[in-house]
């Protein structure tokens, strides 16, 4: 639970959770009638069926909203498991209480609301369980699945992984052959040795990102927008300004900028 989420960031894997679950909450409470809920909902003019659309469209509204709100966050932020453990359990406590504001309103029954919260989350809770449960398994079996294909394509398992944001393999090397790390908005430019020529591998994650999957004996965050190889630094040099920077052991590389912050921790490796 305290890995990181491995959930796609792309607004289609949060568009799966707001369709499938109102509609397995529909399907289920119609075919087996859990807790009789049917029974429960036979009142007024209408029948049991359109309460039961009724709530069923409460529930795509609030799953749109937080869905909305998680795709965002997701994005920007590295979410754990257990923050997202959390996230779903919020939306199954919150989902009943908009339904028990429906149901008091046919129900004529606006001075029972919490008596009437409590069943609401008996329906949604126990019957939201099975979906709930069925995706994230599926992600995580898809996780494994994938760990698999990479181990792999990855014999040697001293090589440096950079993973994209939606945490897939995409380059992995020598950390001898790792020189810099440069930042560019939502992509980073990995710059590194293939044989005596140095080549750049364009990939899209967060700086953030980078520093949690890659060891830090092999990339050192150097300025905002940098890291570097220690094992690559050849001397730290100030310019007249007081700026430092980093020149590279190898040739017709820039100089790479140092904030102060980083100085001690990088020239503590050299």
């Amino acid at each position: 639970m305290s890995q990181i989420l491995r959930l796609g960031k792309g607004f289609s894997a949060q568009v799966i959770y707001m369709i499938v679950l109102p509609l397995f909450f529909f399907a289920f409470t119609m075919l087996y009638d859990p807790f009789h809920i049917q029974e429960y909902y036979s009142f007024g003019s209408f029948i049991s069926a359109f309460h039961i659309v009724m709530l069923s469209c409460i529930l795509l509204v609030w799953l749109i909203l937080s869905r909305t709100v998680f795709y965002f966050l997701n994005k920007e932020l590295t979410l754990h498991w257990w923050q997202y453990a959390l996230w779903c359990f919020g939306e199954v406590l919150i989902a009943p209480s908009f339904m028990a504001l429906y149901t008091c309103l046919f129900r004529h029954e606006g001075n029972n609301y919490f008596g009437i919260l409590a069943t609401c989350f008996v329906f949604s809770g126990m019957s939201l369980v099975f979906p709930y449960v069925f995706l994230i398994m599926q992600q995580i079996i898809y996780n494994r699945n994938e760990d698999l294909r990479n181990k792999d394509l990855l014999p040697d398992k001293n090589l440096v992984r950079f993973l994209d944001e939606h945490m897939r393999l995409k380059l992995s090397i020598a950390p001898s052959s790792v020189l810099y790390v440069k930042s560019e908005f939502n992509y980073l430019k990995i710059y590194y040795l293939s044989g005596t020529h140095v080549k750049e591998y364009t990939l899209r994650n967060s700086m953030k990102s980078l520093g949690e999957s890659v060891p830090p004996q092999v990339l050192v965050r150097c300025q905002r927008s940098y890291f570097v190889n220690p094992a690559h630094v050849k001397v730290l040099w100030k310019d007249k300004e007081g700026f430092i920077y980093a020149d590279l052991d190898v040739a017709d590389q820039p100089s790479i900028p140092v904030s102060k912050p980083y100085y001690d921790t990088l020239s503590a490796l050299l």
